[in-house]
């Protein structure tokens, strides 16, 4: 009598598939267009719960096979390739505006770039933002603070221990001359060609100290090589300087005891600087160098002549790029047909606080990192200079839950700075 019950039990279950109406499982009026209704309060359906590994060994899924992902807490459902249904958000954005920079020489996180998905699996990773070297921000100063500024200067060039106190009084004629600490201890003259060998040191410093006058002889030509530059070669000299018509001149000249003058046709990269006497300019070119110097000229960085105690006039057409200033002195000369780019500093001025951009070449790295690891293929090393240019990174990565994408940054030297900038994630699987 059991099994013909237990028979009969399975009939009354099994017939309605074979007469094609509706099942209901916990319900006896299973909705007309469910095949299936499963109905209760109190439980619910629980579907195959396995790994993504797990789920990659099922031999030909059928389309609209469903599963629940334990490896992405995720139910997948199948159609021609595994996809991922969740109420979770798959795209994450971090964009933030306005300048900020770094003088780190080590990776730091760039501010606001840290995104840490929720969701784990595959994202595609972006970065963009423009980069250059940050400017650089002159205080305000007075006419003193500048003369302060040069003896400074002078006392700290002034101390550097010698490294040659051999060389004759006659520079030129074609010789070339190595990084140094050289002392001069006559009047000095300079004729024919100097070459300046960097020996492939961008900051490969310069500095000839004469005890007495200097003078060149015309047509002396000074030859930067090997990433020599002006900025950092100075000539120290305790008397006056004087330089013929059509001299090449490269580096800053200050003079203790003494006043400056350049001949007609002169080109002088560099800056002219006396403590005690006049500074005065012919027909040519003047510039101050590109770049900083090794040596911190403080308020006179930006200054191609400055006297402590004497006047500061131009006697021709010129074309001069550079501040111009006196403690003591009238400046003169500088109007047309002169070109002049540059500002005044006259006795008693002040200054107002200024942004002077930075053409120095820095190296910025730039990067994409996971839980602090750099994402391979992901960073770039870049040249900065005082011009912005765009920063475009991108990497992908399998993300698991909660771990950190962010982007990081450093310099080699000089201070360099990110504008606008946004980190997006976007889930591909």
């Amino acid at each position: 009598m059991k099994k013909i019950s237990c028979f009969q039990l399975f009939l009354f279950l099994v017939t309605p598939l074979f007469v094609g109406a509706q099942v209901g499982v916990g319900t006896v009026n299973p909705d007309p267009s469910a095949l299936l209704e499963l109905y209760s309060n109190s439980a619910g359906l629980l579907v195959p719960r396995m790994t993504t590994a797990e789920r990659d060994l099922i031999v030909a899924p059928a389309v609209g096979l469903l599963i629940y992902n334990t490896s992405t807490s995720n139910f997948n459902y199948f159609d021609k390739v595994w996809n991922e249904y969740s109420s979770h958000p798959i795209n994450y954005n971090s964009n933030l505006t306005g300048d900020i920079t770094t003088t780190s020489t080590s990776n730091m996180i760039v501010d606001g770039m840290s995104i840490t998905p929720s969701i784990a699996g595959k994202y595609k990773v972006t970065f963009n933002s423009y980069y250059g070297n940050a400017p650089i921000i002159r205080e305000s100063f007075t006419s003193l603070d500048a003369k302060n500024q040069l003896q400074i200067t002078y006392d700290y060039l002034m101390s550097l221990a010698a490294t040659n106190s051999t060389h004759g009084v006659i520079f030129g004629s074609g010789e070339t001359l190595i990084p140094g600490i050289y002392n001069i201890y006559g009047a000095t003259s300079t004729v024919g060609t100097i070459n300046f060998d960097g020996q492939g040191n961008p900051d490969a410093l310069f500095v000839i100290r004469i005890g007495a006058a200097f003078a060149t002889a015309a047509n002396t030509n000074m030859v930067l090589l090997n990433e020599a530059k002006a900025s950092n070669i100075f000539w120290v000299i305790e008397g006056a300087a004087a330089t013929a018509a059509s001299t090449i001149l490269k580096g800053t000249v200050i003079t203790n005891a003494g006043a400056i003058s350049m001949a007609a046709g002169a080109d002088l990269e560099g800056r002219l600087f006396s403590m005690v006497g006049a500074v005065s300019f012919s027909t040519g070119t003047a510039i101050i160098p590109l770049g900083n110097s090794v040596i911190d000229l403080g308020v006179l960085s930006s200054f191609v002549f400055y006297s402590t105690a004497g006047a500061i006039s131009n006697a021709g057409t010129s074309v001069i790029t550079g501040d111009v200033g006196t403690n003591v002195g009238a400046i003169s000369g500088f109007g047309s047909p002169t070109v002049f780019n540059g500002s005044f500093l006259n006795p008693g001025d002040i200054t107002t606080a200024t942004s002077i951009p930075n053409n120095t070449n820095a190296l910025g790295t730039f990067g994409i990192y996971q839980n602090g690891v750099l994402i391979p293929s992901s960073n770039k090393i870049l040249t900065c200079n005082a011009n912005s240019a765009n920063l475009s990174l991108q990497a992908n990565a399998t993300i698991l839950p909660n771990q950190v994408i962010d982007v990081r940054w450093k310099t080699d030297s000089e201070k360099i700075m990110m504008g606008n900038r946004t980190l997006t994630l976007i889930k591909v699987q």
